[in-house]
């Protein structure tokens, strides 16, 4: 195999001059302030988890929807409307007075059929705020994984703006020389086509960011070009890796979708027993006056009736309905914990993994690469090789940066799914 092209002296001396600044400023370690200001809608998590609790249409909804199943409860167990009757006893004997009789009947529901309804009305109540409390979740989880996105692109394009400013430092380095006739066009050229791929990496990484930008401000139910405030601070997590046991433990407890099918049961439970007791007859009441047409005073009427549960089918069926529900119901239920409990144990898998990767990138691949890169550069002063090892070097100390912000946004990916699967922060 070849050796590799040596590169001109100017540009070789511009070269070391650059990565011996990168060396004593690493790009990360430099990157300025974003803002002051971290109460601006943008500069955290937790501003835009608050704002979409406020303003998104969706939880809004899903609150509605649980005012209205409480509202539903409220009367479950309320008797039916009372009936007015009006009847007219007619007798052809003249020694029999006809007359009018008008009662009012109420019916009453008994083996306490209004407890079952209400009960059954209240496990939907809190199936309802089961349901609300899961929207909130994954709403909170596209905000938070969107927002780690954004601040991931917002560093992205901080480090291409700093890789910009060297380009053009080299550039005026390269044309100083050239104009003192030791350079070359060719350093001069390779300086701008080095400022000109940073300038399209920025153009492209701001049409992401604004792209995200425009999904926040989806999320958060505000118009897509909104303003936001750029990006500070990442929300402050435990490094200590949690165990899948306690997730598991947790996401019983608290996932709001678990939480919503042990109320579906419930319910499911009350109406089955609903539905057997339909074969129980209920009691009905009616009293009120008698009015005779022989011009008598006033009597009294009053009436006692039970509805008859007769086997045509209807009362079968019912209860046939009822099963298949609850037995529907603790299918979805097994089939969500089932669902959880996978999904847990994926995305602690790759936290972990994550956070693995994070550990030897900062501990020890970064510190290697400067390392590196600095014992080149020292050999490169004392005329021993030429300045490809060491560009290569930075390069290198350059990709372990980005590997460190992406490892951070997988991280924070895996945690906002965490988090959602178990209920609550971790």
């Amino acid at each position: 195999m070849s050796a590799p092209p040596r590169l001109p002296l100017a540009a070789r001396v511009v070269a070391a001059t650059v990565a011996v600044c990168l060396i004593a400023s690493p790009v990360l370690a430099a990157r300025p302030a974003l803002a002051q200001d971290d109460t601006a809608l943008g500069a955290n998590a937790e501003g835009l988890l608050t704002a979409a609790r406020q303003l998104s249409p969706s939880l809004r909804a899903a609150a509605l929807d649980t005012a209205a199943a409480q509202a539903k409860a409220e009367g479950a167990d309320a008797l039916d409307d009372p009936m007015v009757n009006a009847g007219y006893q007619y007798y052809r004997n003249p020694n029999v007075f006809s007359g009018v009789a008008v009662t009012l009947t109420q019916s009453f529901p008994l083996w306490g059929k209004r407890d079952l309804r209400r009960q059954a009305a209240l496990a939907d109540t809190a199936a309802a705020r089961g349901r609300e409390q899961s929207a909130r979740d994954e709403s909170d989880e596209r905000i938070k994984v969107a927002f780690a996105q954004y601040y991931a692109i917002s560093r992205q394009i901080v480090v291409n703006r700093t890789i910009i400013g060297v380009a053009r430092r080299m550039n005026a380095a390269a044309s100083a020389r050239y104009g003192q006739g030791g350079g070359s066009q060719a350093d001069i050229i390779q300086a701008l086509s080095e400022e000109t791929t940073a300038k399209i990496e920025i153009s492209r990484l701001e049409g992401d960011r604004n792209a995200v930008r425009a999904r926040i401000n989806t999320l958060v139910a505000r118009p897509v070009d909104a303003p936001l405030a750029e990006p500070i601070r990442l929300p402050v997590r435990s490094t200590t890796d949690p165990a899948l046991g306690m997730l598991l433990d947790r996401a019983r407890a608290a996932n709001p979708t678990l939480s919503a099918g042990d109320a579906e049961i419930e319910a499911a439970r009350a109406r089955q027993t609903l539905a057997d007791k339909a074969w129980y007859p209920d009691l009905t009441i009616g009293a009120g006056p008698l009015i005779q047409t022989d011009h008598q005073p006033v009597g009294v009427a009053a009436t006692i009736g039970f509805n008859i549960p007769v086997p045509w089918g209807h009362e079968a069926s019912q209860q046939r309905e009822a099963a298949a529900q609850l037995n529907a119901t603790q299918q979805r239920y097994d089939a969500a914990w089932l669902d959880i409990q996978g999904a847990l144990a994926e995305s602690l898998a790759r936290l972990q993994a994550e956070r693995n990767t994070e550990a030897l990138l900062r501990g020890q691949a970064l510190p290697q690469a400067r390392a590196a890169m600095q014992s080149l550069l020292a050999g490169y002063r004392q005329g021993k090789g030429d300045l490809a090892a060491p560009i290569a070097a930075e390069h290198r100390a350059h990709d372990v940066e980005l590997m460190l912000l992406k490892a951070e946004l997988d991280q924070q990916i895996e945690l906002a799914a965490i988090e959602r699967l178990i209920g609550g922060a971790l």
